[in-house]
């Protein structure tokens, strides 16, 4: 899903529109039938919906809220792309992945391996599963739809604390870009799968990730009371 300004406010953003904009994108998420955390318990939702409006008033009471909310927009979309990187397929239902089908290092195919690699980077899942792949592949879903929605929350706010939505997302499309073709080739290379990309290529998105999470690792421990 795209997201899109909800208040058409073009003033300073402050509290209220930008906790309003995010309640009406959980409702509208959280309504759809297309995605794992709409098909969880209330209790699960409910406490999804809490913990983003608590991360709102988080971010709008520290020293340098866009600073803040574009390291957790970081940490979101690496956390998503963990999981993320085997739901992107040419058909993806989800726009920013049908956007990263094709990418530099991303196969869009990746799911396919996914006999082969559950063994090995979802053993316990397994095992918790009594071996069935249908249900790790359930328990993917689940995570990445929670990691991708947190992610969602994070560019909601962005685009309203720099009142600039076109470049919140495209910073959001470029973190997508580097994280979801580092976990693809990290999973390929633990799991024996044959390389996309070249060790100078490698070499340059290792670099760019290593400094992405060295750069928000300073503001660990306030992103962690969250």
């Amino acid at each position: 899903m795209q997201l899109q300004r909800l208040d058409g406010n073009t003033s300073a953003p402050n509290g209220a529109s930008i906790e309003d904009a995010v309640s009406a994108h959980l409702q509208d998420r959280l309504g759809h039938h297309d995605c794992a955390m709409s098909r969880a318990d209330r209790w699960l939702q409910h406490r999804t919906v809490v913990a983003s409006l608590e991360k709102v008033k988080f971010v709008l009471n520290t020293d340098d809220p866009a600073e803040d909310c574009y390291a957790r927009l970081v940490r979101e979309i690496d956390a998503e792309a963990a999981h993320g990187v085997f739901l992107v397929t040419p058909a993806a239902n989800a726009a920013q992945l049908d956007r990263l089908a094709g990418k530099s290092g991303i196969s869009g195919r990746l799911f396919r391996h996914l006999p082969d690699i559950a063994p090995l980077l979802f053993a316990d899942e397994l095992a918790q599963c009594n071996h069935k792949l249908g249900s790790v592949w359930a328990i993917i879903e689940a995570r990445y739809d929670r990691a991708n929605l947190d992610a969602e929350v994070s560019e909601l706010m962005l685009m309203h604390l720099t009142d600039d939505e076109e470049s919140a997302a495209d910073a959001s499309d470029e973190l997508r870009r580097i994280f979801y073709a580092s976990h693809e080739d990290e999973v390929r290379r633990r799991c024996g799968l044959p390389n996309l990309i070249d060790d100078q290529t490698r070499g340059n998105l290792m670099t760019m990730v290593s400094g992405l999470r060295r750069k928000t690792s300073r503001q660990s421990d306030r992103i962690s009371q969250i």
